[in-house]
């Protein structure tokens, strides 16, 4: 059991009504329980029901003060659609109804994003040290009533009731994500933000856009405009099974990714935005040939000629450095959360070390190899980012060569990498294909919708730990947590989406948020077939268990 980070692996610090809750309560989701309790996921860390139950009425006042008013707007919005009617909001608090408050002097019990709900016949409480676990308080509530509140339109004859339940609640890991590919497919802003909808039910707290690749730039850059207005103009992918052909133009403005950095963050989610380099660079070639290795006469070629006639490698001389470090500084302006991730994957390192210009940019830089040349290239990332406040994120790629200073390392080859630069007291967010790729298949590849490969099962997802055994205790500190994989390439519209990451978001979002200690799969199944029940209310277009 250790404490850091964020992270919590065991019931330390939650207080004499949490422990008195661990030792003798009733757990949520156990034999016996109701179908209101069963629908809990992620799974609370403490929860104890009592008999009785709360009714929601058109008259139920809520009330918040400050910051907690925001919230308890949240609130009020989220019901509104399936009782077709607000809430009110009231100024003063009231005897009977719904209060949100702030306490601070709760965040060494609960952290920034833990709850504390308790709900008896007269009044709903719901207690945080922050707004972001006020937030997943009312996920939980919303998760307590019928599965029909998350619908989006009015629905009759339903009785708006929550059990009486006291829950002390916070997450285990601080970086609970998930990954979305429009590069590939490009994801229209309104389908994202069904996504973030989702996302927010299950209390992720990171979206990571895979943005920029060899099929598609997907950001409107100012200063280079032909990244989008060509990057974005690749008419074609290829779909390995049965080698379709779909269009998928298309590219954000930065008032597009302004709304939607302000809808995530009214959701407490933060984006991550990922700019491929030095490798998937293939739709910036295409727009700025000059940037890539060897690429005499693609210029000359029309725009739609030049696609699949690079190498998708950018050529880290002085001035693809300068480029790339413009296109960051505007990412920048438009994602204010800490993070930015540069891809640092999958690069053919051959190509350089066949070059003879890179060659002599490897002598005068004093490197043995492309693989120091490629570990330069990401420390002068690393190095801009660090002076500008940000943190830079790579694959696990980024290790090859030596690891840049201040970079936080994704792991996607397994957990080795990891353990690798946990162990050099670099930050981790554990990605491993084995349990985080949610485009892989789900069961018999006749039976499924086209996959890029691989085998994923539900209970695969639900076994995923991000800590792993052989890490010590201050090691085990830089696992910031996990996040699943939702590439693009087979993935063209909201509904395949929704199929390939739910309910193995469903598994993932416990395995990162309960204590490890209180999972078990059978009975998370159990809970599961109520949970979906609302998932379909909400219109979420989930793979039905098997």
């Amino acid at each position: 059991m250790h404490r850091g980070n964020g992270i919590v692996t065991g019931p330390r610090g939650v207080g004499l009504v949490g422990l008195v809750c661990w030792v003798v309560a009733v757990a949520c989701g156990r034999a016996g329980t109701g179908p209101m309790e069963r629908a809990l996921i992620p799974r609370p860390a403490h929860c104890v029901f009592h008999e009785g139950r709360h009714v929601l009425r058109r008259d139920t006042p809520v009330h918040g003060a400050g910051e907690a008013r925001t919230e308890a707007r949240q609130l009020i919005e989220a019901l509104a659609p399936a009782m077709g009617f607000r809430l009110p909001l009231v100024g003063q608090e009231p005897a009977e109804g719904i209060s949100l408050a702030l306490d601070g002097g709760l965040a060494e019990e609960l952290g920034g994003e833990g709850y504390r709900l308790r709900v008896d016949p007269r009044r709903i409480e719901l207690r945080a040290a922050r707004p972001a676990g006020l937030f997943h308080g009312i996920q939980t509530l919303r998760q307590l009533l019928p599965p029909e509140a998350f619908s989006r339109r009015p629905v009759a004859g339903v009785d708006w009731v929550l059990p009486c339940v006291e829950i002390i609640d916070r997450p285990r890991f601080a970086w609970r994500g998930l990954l979305v590919d429009p590069a590939r497919h490009f994801i229209p802003v309104e389908d994202l933000k069904h996504f973030i909808d989702a996302m927010a039910v299950h209390k992720f707290n990171r979206l990571q856009l895979h943005l920029t690749d060899n099929e598609g730039w997907r950001l409107e850059i100012r200063r280079y405009p032909r990244l989008a207005e060509l990057g974005s103009r690749n008419d074609w992918t290829h779909l390995w099974k049965g080698g379709g052909r779909t269009p998928c133009f298309g590219y954000y403005t930065r008032e597009d990714i302004a709304g939607l950095v302000r809808y995530a963050a009214e959701r407490h989610i933060t984006l991550v935005p990922e700019i491929e380099m030095p490798y998937h660079a293939g739709a910036a070639i295409v727009a700025y040939p000059e940037l890539g290795v060897n690429t005499a006469g693609l210029a000359d070629l029309p725009p739609e000629k030049r696609w699949r006639r690079t190498h998708g490698l950018l050529a880290p001389r002085e001035s693809t450095v300068r480029f790339m470090q413009e296109v960051l500084t505007e990412v920048i302006e438009m994602f204010p959360g800490p993070f930015i991730h540069i891809g640092g994957d999958e690069a053919n390192l051959r190509v350089w070390a066949r070059d003879a210009e890179m060659q002599a940019l490897m002598k005068r830089l004093g490197l043995e190899g492309p693989h120091e040349l490629h570990s330069w290239f990401i420390r002068q990332m690393d190095a801009f980012l660090a002076g500008r406040g940000r943190r830079l994120v790579g694959w696990d790629e980024i290790l090859q060569g030596g690891l840049a200073p201040g970079a936080t390392v994704m792991s996607w080859h397994g957990f080795a990498g990891g353990v690798t630069a946990a162990r050099a007291g670099h930050d981790v967010v554990m990605a491993p294909t084995s349990h985080t790729y949610f485009d892989y298949y789900q069961g018999p590849r006749d039976k499924e919708p086209p996959a890029i490969g691989g085998f994923l099962r539900l209970e695969r997802v639900y076994a995923f730990d991000p800590l792993p055994p052989e890490l010590t205790g201050a090691e085990a500190r830089h696992i910031l947590g996990g996040q699943g994989q939702l590439w693009g390439e087979y993935i063209a519209t909201r509904d395949h989406r929704d199929y390939m990451a739910w309910p193995r978001g469903c598994a993932l979002s416990e395995t990162l948020w309960s204590p490890r200690g209180r999972r078990d799969f059978t009975e998370f199944r159990r809970r599961l077939r109520s949970h979906l029940e609302g998932l379909r209310q909400a219109g979420v277009g989930f793979r039905p268990l098997d």
